[in-house]
């Protein structure tokens, strides 16, 4: 009667501990890319909903005003040079003024929700009496670098300006994937708005 040595059995136990090593290795690393991918996903829609809920409002709206200076109910335009702002001021489709601005502060007045540098977050107020409310996420940290707000056009066309208010909006952030690790997401999108300029 033939059978195993022993050295036989012990060759093929290693291989075979060896192959699944490898295998479960392989399927760590492959749960671990899901959930990184599964994070992203997650922040990048975070960021389109709050890009879209802000250009659906920008579009129906009318008297652009960019930038915090100034009043907040005159049109005015902010892109000089490429050169845009964090703070957005409009008169909505519903009569209600509406503010958007980078807030990027960590104090008392600040509603960003994060407690670890860098800040960052996109925060939206109704009325001028209104209270600002963040409209992304406390683990997404929108970035200062670069301007949210570009608006060209916004003053009337009886003014002698001759152009359609547009706006474009710029989004730069960091959305983490893991513990230690984040990735940078940039995002735009132009607003031209819909109601015709006189």
């Amino acid at each position: 009667m033939k059978g195993f040595t022993l050295i036989e059995m012990l060759v093929s136990v290693a291989i075979f501990s060896i192959v699944m090593t490898m295998a479960l290795g392989a399927l760590l690393a492959l749960s671990v890319a899901d959930r990184k991918a599964e994070t992203l996903k997650s922040g990048i829609d975070n960021l389109t909903f709050a890009l879209d809920s802000m250009s659906r409002a920008i579009r129906t709206g009318q008297n652009y005003h960019c930038g915090s200076g100034g009043v907040a109910t005159t049109p005015q335009d902010c892109y000089v040079s490429g050169v845009g702002d964090n703070y957005l001021s409009f008169l909505a489709s519903n009569g209600v003024q509406t503010y958007y601005q980078l807030d990027t502060a960590q104090d008392v007045t600040s509603q960003c929700g994060q407690t670890v540098l860098p800040y960052g977050c996109i925060e939206r107020k109704q009325g001028a009496a209104g209270t600002w409310i963040p409209i992304t996420s406390p683990d997404i940290v929108v970035l200062s670098s670069g301007y949210l707000f570009k608006v060209v056009g916004a003053q009337p066309f009886s003014t002698g300006d001759n152009i359609q208010p547009k706006v474009v909006i710029t989004v730069g952030a960091t959305v983490p994937v893991s513990a230690t690790q984040n990735t940078a997401v940039h995002m735009q999108t132009s607003v031209t708005q819909r109601i015709y300029d006189q």
